[in-house]
């Protein structure tokens, strides 16, 4: 049942999104089945290229509602993750009025590198124009998209106020194992490169 529901769900959105760049189109003199007929044919690979770009970029992009009441233990246990008690223990998140913040990712496919360097990383952050994220960013992005990550592709936030530890700086880390994600430090050596495939985190406020 639940399948079914989700693609009749699915049905709809689709005949929506389709109606809405067919009423655009017609607006701009432009027709959806014309359009259609185009991109079908193998001479348009580069537009479909072009058009997958702007999709992904789509699903990168989430909002994220940070404050409220909530101390850090109550926000961690309702993200059902298995979070470092040493996050909880040394980390406040701030509370009060709600606001929503947007945070992006981007993956190592981003760099001409395959295994960018933690420098490397962070300039990229600012040729996107993305602040790295505070611990409230990341608990709460962690208690409101439960599907994420994906097994296999975790996510690294860099935080705005690191952690020192002998020289090295502290990242949080989060990983799926099955049904079960965690969220824990990661510590990198400014040397050593990242060699796993990941996303990283930035905030766009």
């Amino acid at each position: 049942m639940a399948k079914s529901n989700a693609a009749v769900q699915f049905a709809g959105h689709f005949q929506a999104v389709v109606g809405e760049l067919a009423g655009r189109l017609e607006k701009k003199g432009g027709s959806i089945v014309e359009v259609v007929s185009r991109l079908a044919q193998p001479k348009n690979e580069q537009v479909l290229d072009q058009i997958v770009e702007t999709l992904v970029g789509l699903i990168n992009i989430f909002r994220v509602k940070i404050g409220g009441r909530k101390n850090i233990a109550k926000v961690v246990k309702a993200s059902a993750c298995a979070c470092d008690n040493s996050i909880v223990e040394r980390c406040v998140l701030q509370t009060g009025c709600e606001r929503l913040v947007t945070i992006e990712t981007f993956t190592v496919e981003h760099f001409d590198n395959p295994e960018p360097s933690d420098t490397e990383i962070e300039a990229e952050h600012i040729k996107r124009g993305l602040k790295r994220p505070d611990v409230d960013h990341v608990i709460h992005f962690v208690e409101q998209y439960k599907h994420l990550p994906v097994e296999g592709r975790p996510i690294i936030f860099y935080l705005q106020n690191p952690v020192p530890d002998a020289g090295n700086r502290g990242v949080l880390f989060l990983w799926r194992s099955g049904a079960i994600r965690n969220l824990g430090w990661l510590w990198i050596d400014p040397g050593p490169r990242l060699t796993r495939p990941c996303s990283f985190a930035g905030v766009r406020e």
